[in-house]
């Protein structure tokens, strides 16, 4: 599905929320934007995520005015899928995916989980790696290896709304071969 997508260098979110181009090495991937929309297949993932999730499909998606009536809103708390591509040497350093909500928002709404979906294999290095994440056995920091139908489900924010900093992580080097994958960013179902 990807063939004939046009990518374009990633950018990163500053602290004020706006995305920038990165001109160091901090991001140094291509990407482009897939809309729910697109295709059946596409839709299924968004479904798939809600289910992995534990969270009502319908908020993953815009919804009838009848639908879930509790929320104030009726907009979809996910993101267009994200479709990256590391070419050798590419990587992206330790970051967060959450940024700070504006305090003048209501509710303050922020991201809360990300989902990794591995769509190639056998490149060397390019392991998703977790610096911060704690454990009573090593202080390595935690390595995923791609694999295809492979995913990582985590969370970018605690229970009480405050943004878990252990969900640091990192894309490693491409030193071989290339990396595909496709990412799914959640906002928190309370604040969207």
């Amino acid at each position: 599905m990807a063939t004939g997508m046009k990518l374009a260098l990633s950018t990163t979110s500053g602290s004020d929320g706006h995305d920038r181009r990165s001109d160091t090495k901090t991001r140094t991937s291509k990407n482009s934007w897939v809309q729910r929309k697109r295709s059946p297949i596409i839709d299924s993932i968004y479904s798939r995520a809600a289910d992995l999730m534990q969270i009502d499909e319908g908020l993953l998606r815009t919804r009838h005015k009848s639908e879930l009536s509790e929320l104030d809103h009726k907009g979809t708390n996910a993101e267009d899928l994200q479709l990256v591509h590391y070419a050798e040497s590419e990587q992206y350093t330790p970051h967060h995916d959450f940024s700070y909500p504006n305090l003048k928002r209501k509710g303050q709404p922020a991201r809360f989980a990300t989902l990794l979906l591995y769509l190639n294999e056998g490149m060397v290095g390019g392991e998703t790696t977790f610096p911060r994440w704690l454990n009573s056995e090593s202080r390595e920091k935690l390595k995923v290896v791609p694999e295809v139908g492979k995913a990582i489900l985590f969370y970018d924010s605690l229970p009480d709304g405050n943004m878990d900093d252990l969900s640091q992580h990192a894309a490693e080097p491409v030193r071989k071969g290339e990396k595909w994958l496709i990412n799914l960013w959640t906002w928190d179902p309370s604040f969207r």
